[in-house]
């Protein structure tokens, strides 16, 4: 097993475990936050950098309803011919990524931090920034723009909370986020779906 989705497994353990752990009494039920995201695309091994924000409502003091959006100004990646007829030619997809999700926080909130798991639905979304060719071989091949589409995800991971102040948190997401693959969108590699490691840190205020 991989260590990302171990540490995932584990946190999500801990936060179901200490679930019955009261809220202290008059905790504030909304919250609203902001956070960086790294996301690791398997496919490619590569990782990227974004930014979002979220909402939370608690419904009780182990659970919450939460919506999260997180934008990736870059999304590009190289993929490389695998045909043998074209051994130099790499082509890179300039794209920009958005995602949303939308799911239930259940765990347990102690005095100072809390531990929690996540398990939300959602959608990915690429947008097409352009092509590069790179290589001798770009002379003779037609390239085909990608097709991009709404792509279903799904949010899975483990949450740890630092309350500083009765208001003000810092939290840590480390999870698996999955993604349905298409046939018409790079790196045209067959799968029917992606399981990328996200790592996001950021704040929130309760009020």
């Amino acid at each position: 097993m991989k260590k990302p989705l171990l540490t995932v497994l584990v946190l999500a353990s801990l936060a179901t475990a200490g679930s019955a752990v009261a809220q202290p009494a008059g905790a504030p039920r909304f919250e609203v936050g902001a956070q960086v995201s790294a996301l690791q695309l398997s496919a490619v091994d590569a990782t990227h950098a974004g930014i979002g924000g979220r909402f939370a409502f608690n419904l009780a003091p182990w659970a919450s309803i939460e919506a999260e959006a997180n934008y990736f100004p870059t999304d590009n990646i190289s993929v490389t011919s695998s045909n043998r007829q074209l051994t130099d030619l790499t082509v890179e997809y300039h794209r920009r990524r958005a995602e949303a999700f939308f799911g239930p926080k259940i765990g347990t909130r102690f005095q100072r931090f809390g531990l929690f798991g996540k398990v939300r639905p959602g959608f990915a979304h690429l947008s097409n920034q352009g092509t590069l060719c790179l290589g001798v071989d770009c002379a003779v091949v037609n390239l085909i723009n990608p097709t991009y589409h709404n792509s279903f995800a799904l949010d899975l991971g483990g949450i740890f909370e630092f309350y500083a102040t009765s208001r003000f948190l810092v939290r840590l997401d480390l999870g698996d986020t999955m993604i349905r693959e298409r046939a018409t969108e790079p790196p045209f590699n067959g799968r029917d779906h992606s399981h990328n490691f996200t790592s996001r840190f950021g704040f929130g205020f309760r009020f």
